[in-house]
């Protein structure tokens, strides 16, 4: 099938719901991790979601959503938040927050959809970006707050 730019922003803004609940982020192979499922609320689109954070530098980390279409074997890559990784010659938005987001013309000619980076501001940790993820997503809020309640200001520490 071939995409069009409306269907990915489509993909990524309709309302959705978590099917299968995070467990909460647990440390395998260096990287804290999570995942779960979300569906669109009227149930005809499937996604799949990561959180990583890497267990020696957690400003290193990445949450995706990919869409599993029932039509195509498989998942396409839609969506990455990522935090800083690094950043040199050939990449320097790594040295950045930044977001990799799909684009049609990635998807139809078999390349990394998610080749293309834009840096943000939007988010500096793992835990800020966890909460815009899912506003950009539409996760009903509902199951947002239930599952990935926002970490709550102490004044007295």
């Amino acid at each position: 099938m071939a995409y069009t730019d409306s269907d990915i922003k489509k993909l990524i803004s309709c309302q959705k719901e978590i099917v299968t609940v995070p467990k909460g982020l647990k440390p395998e192979r260096g990287s804290f991790r999570d995942s779960f499922t979300l569906k669109s609320s009227d149930g005809q689109y499937h996604f799949n979601c990561f959180i990583r954070e890497l267990v020696e530098f957690p400003e290193n980390f990445s949450i995706g959503l990919d869409y599993n279409p029932k039509e195509e074997k498989g998942v396409i890559k839609l969506l990455r938040f990522n935090g800083m990784h690094g950043g040199h010659i050939e990449f320097p938005h790594h040295a950045h927050c930044h977001i990799h987001q799909a684009t049609a013309f990635s998807i139809n000619n078999g390349l990394d959809p998610t080749n293309k980076a834009t840096e943000t501001n939007d988010y500096t940790t793992l835990s800020e970006a966890i909460q815009f993820f899912l506003r950009y997503v539409n996760v009903n809020s509902g199951d947002a707050l239930k599952y990935f309640p926002p970490p709550r200001l102490d004044l007295f520490s």
